[in-house]
Protein backbone atom coordinates (compact mmCIF):
# COMPACT_ATOMS: atom_id res chain seq x y z
CA UNK A 1 0.00 0.00 0.00
CA UNK A 2 1.47 3.37 -1.02
CA UNK A 3 1.69 6.32 1.37
CA UNK A 4 -1.05 8.09 -0.54
CA UNK A 5 -3.49 5.15 -0.40
CA UNK A 6 -2.61 4.62 3.28
CA UNK A 7 -3.62 8.21 4.01
CA UNK A 8 -6.87 7.79 2.10
CA UNK A 9 -7.79 4.69 4.10
CA UNK A 10 -6.82 6.45 7.32
CA UNK A 11 -9.17 9.27 6.33
CA UNK A 12 -11.92 6.71 5.65
CA UNK A 13 -11.39 5.18 9.11
CA UNK A 14 -11.77 8.55 10.79
CA UNK A 15 -14.80 9.19 8.59
CA UNK A 16 -16.49 6.02 9.84
CA UNK A 17 -15.81 7.04 13.45
CA UNK A 18 -17.28 10.45 12.68
CA UNK A 19 -20.44 8.76 11.36
CA UNK A 20 -20.79 6.70 14.55
CA UNK A 21 -20.50 9.81 16.71
CA UNK A 22 -23.00 11.68 14.55
CA UNK A 23 -25.49 8.82 14.79
CA UNK A 24 -25.35 9.03 18.59
CA UNK A 25 -25.85 12.80 18.36
CA UNK A 26 -28.83 12.35 16.04
CA UNK A 27 -30.47 9.91 18.47
CA UNK A 28 -30.04 12.42 21.30
CA UNK A 29 -31.47 15.20 19.13
CA UNK A 30 -34.45 13.07 18.15
CA UNK A 31 -35.18 12.31 21.81
CA UNK A 32 -34.98 16.03 22.51
CA UNK A 33 -37.37 16.76 19.63
CA UNK A 34 -39.97 14.50 21.28
CA UNK A 35 -39.82 16.64 24.41
CA UNK A 36 -39.92 20.05 22.70
CA UNK A 37 -43.04 19.94 20.57
CA UNK A 38 -43.18 23.54 19.34
CA UNK A 39 -41.37 24.15 16.02
CA UNK A 40 -37.91 25.57 16.64
CA UNK A 41 -38.36 27.83 13.62
CA UNK A 42 -40.71 29.93 15.75
CA UNK A 43 -39.70 32.65 18.15
CA UNK A 44 -38.86 32.02 21.78
CA UNK A 45 -37.94 28.35 21.34
CA UNK A 46 -34.16 28.70 21.38
CA UNK A 47 -34.05 29.26 25.14
CA UNK A 48 -35.95 26.07 25.92
CA UNK A 49 -33.60 24.16 23.65
CA UNK A 50 -30.46 25.49 25.32
CA UNK A 51 -31.79 24.75 28.80
CA UNK A 52 -32.30 21.05 28.09
CA UNK A 53 -29.51 18.58 29.06
CA UNK A 54 -30.07 16.47 25.92
CA UNK A 55 -29.00 19.41 23.76
CA UNK A 56 -25.64 19.48 25.52
CA UNK A 57 -25.34 15.70 25.26
CA UNK A 58 -25.84 15.99 21.52
CA UNK A 59 -23.20 18.73 21.42
CA UNK A 60 -20.67 16.39 23.06
CA UNK A 61 -21.28 13.73 20.41
CA UNK A 62 -21.26 16.34 17.66
CA UNK A 63 -17.95 17.60 19.03
CA UNK A 64 -16.56 14.09 18.66
CA UNK A 65 -17.99 13.93 15.15
CA UNK A 66 -16.30 17.22 14.28
CA UNK A 67 -12.96 16.05 15.64
CA UNK A 68 -13.03 12.83 13.65
CA UNK A 69 -14.20 14.78 10.60
CA UNK A 70 -11.24 17.15 10.86
CA UNK A 71 -8.91 14.15 10.95
CA UNK A 72 -10.73 12.50 8.03
CA UNK A 73 -10.53 15.48 5.67
CA UNK A 74 -6.91 16.03 6.66
CA UNK A 75 -5.97 12.67 5.12
CA UNK A 76 -8.52 12.16 2.32
CA UNK A 77 -10.35 14.29 -0.27
CA UNK A 78 -13.88 15.50 0.37
CA UNK A 79 -15.14 13.38 -2.51
CA UNK A 80 -14.01 10.32 -0.53
CA UNK A 81 -14.95 11.33 3.01
CA UNK A 82 -18.41 12.81 2.48
CA UNK A 83 -20.09 9.75 0.85
CA UNK A 84 -19.33 7.90 4.10
CA UNK A 85 -22.17 9.94 5.60
CA UNK A 86 -24.52 7.27 4.24
CA UNK A 87 -23.29 5.10 7.11
CA UNK A 88 -25.04 7.47 9.52
CA UNK A 89 -28.34 6.41 8.03
CA UNK A 90 -27.38 2.74 8.16
CA UNK A 91 -26.35 3.06 11.80
CA UNK A 92 -29.47 5.06 12.58
CA UNK A 93 -32.07 2.71 11.10
CA UNK A 94 -32.11 0.29 14.08
CA UNK A 95 -32.24 3.26 16.44
CA UNK A 96 -35.16 4.74 14.51
CA UNK A 97 -37.07 1.47 14.75
CA UNK A 98 -36.30 1.20 18.46
CA UNK A 99 -37.57 4.72 19.13
CA UNK A 100 -40.79 3.80 17.31
CA UNK A 101 -41.07 0.52 19.30
CA UNK A 102 -41.02 -1.63 16.16
CA UNK A 103 -38.74 -3.93 14.18
CA UNK A 104 -36.72 -2.91 11.17
CA UNK A 105 -38.85 -3.66 8.10
CA UNK A 106 -37.85 -5.58 4.98
CA UNK A 107 -38.00 -2.37 2.94
CA UNK A 108 -35.58 -0.74 5.36
CA UNK A 109 -33.17 -3.67 5.09
CA UNK A 110 -33.35 -3.43 1.28
CA UNK A 111 -32.70 0.28 1.50
CA UNK A 112 -29.69 -0.41 3.69
CA UNK A 113 -28.35 -2.87 1.11
CA UNK A 114 -28.82 -0.42 -1.79
CA UNK A 115 -27.09 2.41 0.05
CA UNK A 116 -24.20 0.17 1.10
CA UNK A 117 -23.59 -1.09 -2.46
CA UNK A 118 -23.87 2.44 -3.86
CA UNK A 119 -21.44 3.70 -1.22
CA UNK A 120 -18.86 1.04 -2.12
CA UNK A 121 -19.07 1.80 -5.82
CA UNK A 122 -18.98 5.53 -5.17
CA UNK A 123 -15.80 5.21 -3.12
CA UNK A 124 -14.22 3.18 -5.92
CA UNK A 125 -14.63 6.00 -8.45
CA UNK A 126 -14.06 9.01 -6.18
CA UNK A 127 -10.54 8.28 -4.96
CA UNK A 128 -8.43 11.02 -6.52
CA UNK A 129 -5.05 9.72 -5.42
CA UNK A 130 -4.35 12.71 -3.16
CA UNK A 131 -5.71 14.89 -0.41
CA UNK A 132 -7.42 17.27 -2.78
CA UNK A 133 -7.13 21.05 -2.75
CA UNK A 134 -8.35 23.79 -0.43
CA UNK A 135 -10.43 26.92 -0.79
CA UNK A 136 -8.71 30.20 -1.57
CA UNK A 137 -9.46 33.18 0.67
CA UNK A 138 -11.74 34.69 -1.98
CA UNK A 139 -13.58 31.42 -2.55
CA UNK A 140 -13.94 30.94 1.21
CA UNK A 141 -15.74 34.27 1.47
CA UNK A 142 -17.92 33.47 -1.54
CA UNK A 143 -18.82 29.96 -0.43
CA UNK A 144 -19.25 30.92 3.23
CA UNK A 145 -21.44 33.97 2.64
CA UNK A 146 -23.48 32.21 -0.02
CA UNK A 147 -24.07 29.21 2.23
CA UNK A 148 -25.15 31.33 5.21
CA UNK A 149 -27.57 33.26 2.99
CA UNK A 150 -28.97 30.01 1.56
CA UNK A 151 -29.43 28.45 5.03
CA UNK A 152 -31.16 31.57 6.34
CA UNK A 153 -33.52 31.63 3.35
CA UNK A 154 -34.41 27.94 3.70
CA UNK A 155 -34.98 28.28 7.46
CA UNK A 156 -37.23 31.29 6.87
CA UNK A 157 -39.21 29.45 4.20
CA UNK A 158 -39.46 26.23 6.22
CA UNK A 159 -40.94 28.13 9.14
CA UNK A 160 -43.83 29.10 6.89
CA UNK A 161 -44.55 25.60 5.55
CA UNK A 162 -47.68 24.17 7.21
CA UNK A 163 -46.74 20.52 6.66
CA UNK A 164 -44.43 19.15 9.41
CA UNK A 165 -43.03 16.57 6.98
CA UNK A 166 -42.07 19.07 4.28
CA UNK A 167 -40.75 21.48 6.90
CA UNK A 168 -38.54 18.64 8.16
CA UNK A 169 -37.32 17.77 4.66
CA UNK A 170 -36.35 21.38 3.91
CA UNK A 171 -34.55 21.85 7.21
CA UNK A 172 -32.78 18.48 6.87
CA UNK A 173 -31.60 19.35 3.35
CA UNK A 174 -30.27 22.68 4.62
CA UNK A 175 -28.50 20.90 7.49
CA UNK A 176 -26.89 18.50 5.00
CA UNK A 177 -25.67 21.43 2.89
CA UNK A 178 -24.27 23.06 6.04
CA UNK A 179 -22.39 19.92 7.07
CA UNK A 180 -21.01 19.38 3.57
CA UNK A 181 -19.80 22.97 3.14
CA UNK A 182 -18.42 23.13 6.68
CA UNK A 183 -16.28 20.07 5.88
CA UNK A 184 -14.72 22.00 2.99
CA UNK A 185 -14.15 25.00 5.27
CA UNK A 186 -12.65 22.76 7.98
CA UNK A 187 -10.28 21.15 5.48
CA UNK A 188 -9.14 24.60 4.37
CA UNK A 189 -8.81 25.90 7.93
CA UNK A 190 -6.63 22.91 8.90
CA UNK A 191 -4.36 23.66 5.95
CA UNK A 192 -4.23 27.38 6.84
CA UNK A 193 -3.25 26.70 10.44
CA UNK A 194 -0.58 24.38 9.12
CA UNK A 195 0.95 27.43 7.47
CA UNK A 196 1.04 29.23 10.82
CA UNK A 197 -1.30 30.37 13.59
CA UNK A 198 -1.60 33.90 12.25
CA UNK A 199 -2.33 32.60 8.74
CA UNK A 200 -4.99 30.27 10.12
CA UNK A 201 -6.74 32.95 12.17
CA UNK A 202 -6.69 35.38 9.25
CA UNK A 203 -8.15 32.89 6.75
CA UNK A 204 -11.92 33.33 6.19
CA UNK A 205 -12.50 29.57 6.45
CA UNK A 206 -11.51 29.67 10.13
CA UNK A 207 -14.65 31.76 10.76
CA UNK A 208 -16.88 30.14 8.15
CA UNK A 209 -16.35 26.58 9.44
CA UNK A 210 -17.75 27.00 12.99
CA UNK A 211 -20.51 29.40 11.94
CA UNK A 212 -21.87 27.09 9.25
CA UNK A 213 -21.44 23.99 11.44
CA UNK A 214 -23.43 25.55 14.32
CA UNK A 215 -26.17 26.60 11.92
CA UNK A 216 -26.26 23.02 10.67
CA UNK A 217 -26.72 21.72 14.24
CA UNK A 218 -29.72 23.95 14.87
CA UNK A 219 -31.24 23.13 11.47
CA UNK A 220 -30.83 19.39 12.10
CA UNK A 221 -32.43 19.69 15.54
CA UNK A 222 -35.41 21.53 14.07
CA UNK A 223 -35.71 18.90 11.32
CA UNK A 224 -36.25 16.08 13.83
CA UNK A 225 -39.49 17.57 15.14
CA UNK A 226 -42.75 15.92 14.13
CA UNK A 227 -41.22 13.03 12.13
CA UNK A 228 -39.32 9.79 12.75
CA UNK A 229 -35.54 9.79 12.84
CA UNK A 230 -35.05 8.10 9.46
CA UNK A 231 -36.65 10.73 7.23
CA UNK A 232 -34.58 13.83 8.15
CA UNK A 233 -31.47 11.71 8.62
CA UNK A 234 -31.88 10.32 5.11
CA UNK A 235 -32.32 13.73 3.51
CA UNK A 236 -29.35 15.15 5.41
CA UNK A 237 -27.24 12.14 4.43
CA UNK A 238 -27.98 12.67 0.74
CA UNK A 239 -27.55 16.46 0.75
CA UNK A 240 -24.24 16.35 2.64
CA UNK A 241 -22.01 14.61 0.04
CA UNK A 242 -23.76 16.40 -2.84
CA UNK A 243 -22.93 19.81 -1.34
CA UNK A 244 -19.38 18.73 -0.49
CA UNK A 245 -18.82 17.33 -4.00
CA UNK A 246 -20.06 20.55 -5.62
CA UNK A 247 -17.70 22.64 -3.50
CA UNK A 248 -14.80 20.19 -3.90
CA UNK A 249 -15.07 19.93 -7.67
CA UNK A 250 -16.00 23.58 -8.33
CA UNK A 251 -13.60 25.35 -5.97
CA UNK A 252 -10.99 22.90 -4.64
CA UNK A 253 -9.73 21.17 -7.77
CA UNK A 254 -11.01 17.72 -6.81
CA UNK A 255 -12.20 15.30 -9.47
CA UNK A 256 -13.64 11.84 -9.95
CA UNK A 257 -11.33 9.04 -11.04
CA UNK A 258 -11.78 8.07 -14.68
CA UNK A 259 -12.91 11.51 -15.81
CA UNK A 260 -16.37 11.63 -17.33
CA UNK A 261 -16.82 7.87 -17.03
CA UNK A 262 -16.11 8.03 -13.31
CA UNK A 263 -18.50 10.95 -12.97
CA UNK A 264 -21.20 8.98 -14.78
CA UNK A 265 -20.70 6.02 -12.44
CA UNK A 266 -20.89 8.39 -9.47
CA UNK A 267 -24.16 9.78 -10.83
CA UNK A 268 -25.64 6.28 -11.15
CA UNK A 269 -24.48 5.51 -7.61
CA UNK A 270 -26.18 8.67 -6.41
CA UNK A 271 -29.49 7.54 -7.93
CA UNK A 272 -29.12 4.08 -6.39
CA UNK A 273 -28.34 5.65 -3.03
CA UNK A 274 -31.33 7.96 -3.40
CA UNK A 275 -33.58 4.96 -4.06
CA UNK A 276 -32.15 3.19 -1.03
CA UNK A 277 -32.72 6.26 1.10
CA UNK A 278 -36.29 6.44 -0.18
CA UNK A 279 -36.87 2.89 1.01
CA UNK A 280 -35.43 3.84 4.36
CA UNK A 281 -37.33 7.08 4.81
CA UNK A 282 -40.76 6.49 3.25
CA UNK A 283 -42.91 4.46 5.67
CA UNK A 284 -43.94 1.12 4.22
CA UNK A 285 -47.22 -0.65 4.89
CA UNK A 286 -45.73 -3.02 7.45
CA UNK A 287 -43.99 -0.17 9.26
CA UNK A 288 -47.19 1.82 9.39
CA UNK A 289 -49.09 -1.18 10.70
CA UNK A 290 -46.45 -1.76 13.37
CA UNK A 291 -46.58 1.89 14.34
CA UNK A 292 -50.35 1.73 14.77
CA UNK A 293 -50.02 -1.29 17.05
CA UNK A 294 -47.17 0.18 19.09
CA UNK A 295 -47.73 2.48 22.05
CA UNK A 296 -46.85 6.13 21.79
CA UNK A 297 -43.27 6.85 22.89
CA UNK A 298 -42.98 8.40 26.32
CA UNK A 299 -41.62 11.96 25.97
CA UNK A 300 -39.95 11.54 29.37
CA UNK A 301 -37.82 8.56 28.19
Amino acid sequence: MTASSYEVWLGITFGVLSCAAYTAAAVAQRRLAVRITEPLTGRGQLGSLLRHPLWWVSLVFNGGRAGFQVAAVSFAPLTVVQPLGVLVLIFGVPWSARLAHRRVTRAEWRGTAYTTVALGALLAVTVTGGRGGVLSAEDSVLVGAGTVALLAAVAWGAGRVPSPAWRSYLLAAAAGVAFGVSSAAVKTAVWAFGEGVSAGIAHPSALAAPVIAVLGLFLAQAAYQGVDLGAPLGVTTLANPVAAAIVGVSFMGESYAGGWAGGAIALVCAFVAAYGIRLLTVPSADAAQAARRAPEPDPRS
